[in-house]
């Protein structure tokens, strides 16, 4: 009679708490919060999206030198550094001037990437093999809490002078605590792809569904950054107060958490193409409405809306590369992952220029735009999948 396996709870649960933690302040304050403290500093649209995109470049080199050094420092450590990497990045913040601020945007961005290197894998490393895909839900939904618990936070504390900083610095001391009751891994993980493999993958992409998860997080990385960072500048234009922004923030969060869910069950009984065609649809519908006057009840209703359409994206372009009949389910995630912060750079910087020009009003124009140009280019794969499985999910 075989022993039954024995399984790591402790980690298990420090490893969550350290992610729901450290995602407060690396996500919700660094990447939803600092444009809003920006654009009450004075920032115009343009710097303010040099700003969003600096957060998106730093996470690059950080998701894709966290796993050489998870293998020569230990995971830990690699976790550590990624924490105090964010952490000195909201100590130089409100201290250097412009364009020097650009810097900590950058730190902030590759502390976030390592972090995220360093806890998912080990976390689903050591996780039982028939619970994995729960584990995966739960801590997904742990840290899609971030974006709802920072704007509340500083909607509270106010935006006005450092208190934004104290409470990121906060969270990522407190990510610490939980980290210090884990267990180092006892078994190696899987290597790590080189830097061009993710280039070779995507070059030798044929897979049609793979192609549709790319399209998907190339266009839905860019929208979700832009208008993460931007959103600010978009409110005041239309004469909202900082609480309120706050407020809207965490309402797109909520959404967010809420309805990813819906999301999953569609794209499995509905396939990824067509759930992604609907959230695309969904974008443009709101994006309209937001541009129209509307009682603020509705305004909150049209975000949380927007809020779950956005989110969408990168859990469909995950679902896809998981999906993928080729290829290891690692480097497809890995791929897509890059993908998708890639666009995330171009869009707040292009959108940030194109508003500054214009007005805050362009933000939900070009998100529009980018939503119907994600529609295009699925109405136009999407045959190609169906001829090639015969066999669309229904």
């Amino acid at each position: 009679m075989q022993d039954k396996p024995t399984f790591d709870w402790r980690t298990i649960s420090a490893l969550n708490a350290v992610s729901a933690l450290a995602q407060v302040g690396q996500f919700g304050v660094a990447y939803v919060m600092l444009p809003v403290w920006l654009v009450e500093q004075g920032f115009d649209a343009s710097q303010v999206g040099l700003f969003a995109a600096s957060l998106w470049l730093g996470q690059l080199p950080g998701l894709g030198l966290a796993p050489r050094l998870c293998q020569m420092l230990g995971e830990r450590r690699v976790v550590v550094l990624g924490l105090m990497c964010t952490l000195c990045a909201f100590a130089w913040i409100p201290w250097a001037g412009w364009p020097w601020s650009w810097l900590g945007g950058c730190l902030a961005g590759f502390g976030l990437g390592l972090r995220w290197i360093g806890v998912e894998p080990w976390l689903y490393g050591i996780a039982p093999a028939h619970s994995r895909g729960r584990l995966v839900g739960f801590h997904e939904t742990l840290i899609a809490f971030a974006p709802i618990v920072a704007p509340l936070l500083v909607g509270y504390f106010g935006v006005h002078g450092n208190a934004l900083f104290w409470i990121g610095g906060l969270f990522m001391v407190a990510s610490l605590l939980p980290l210090a009751l884990t267990r180092a891994p006892v078994r190696p993980l899987a290597a790590p792809l080189s830097p061009s493999s993710w280039f070779s993958r995507l070059r030798s992409a044929r897979e049609p569904l793979f192609k549709q998860g790319l399209v998907i997080a190339l266009v839905g990385g860019m929208m979700e950054a832009t208008v993460s960072g931007l959103f600010a500048v978009f409110t005041q234009d239309h004469g909202m107060s900082v609480s309120q922004t706050a407020e809207l923030l965490a309402v797109f969060g909520v959404g967010g958490l809420l309805l990813q869910y819906g999301v999953g069950w569609f794209a499995d009984h509905r396939g990824v193409a067509p759930t992604a065609l609907w959230c695309a649809l969904g974008t443009v519908a709101v994006c309209m409405a937001l541009l129209s006057p509307m009682p603020y009840p509705l305004v909150m209703a049209a975000v949380f809306l927007l809020g779950g359409f956005i989110t969408a994206f990168l859990t469909l372009a995950l679902v896809a590369a998981t999906m993928s009949s080729t290829g290891t389910m690692a480097g497809n995630v890995s791929t897509m992952s890059m993908v998708y912060t890639l666009s995330a750079v171009g869009g707040p910087l292009a959108a940030g220029a194109i508003i500054k020009a214009s007005n805050g009003d362009a933000l939900m124009w070009l998100t529009a735009g980018a939503a119907v140009l994600m529609v295009c280019l699925l109405l136009r794969l999407k045959p190609l999948y169906q001829q090639s499985t015969g066999s669309e999910p229904q």
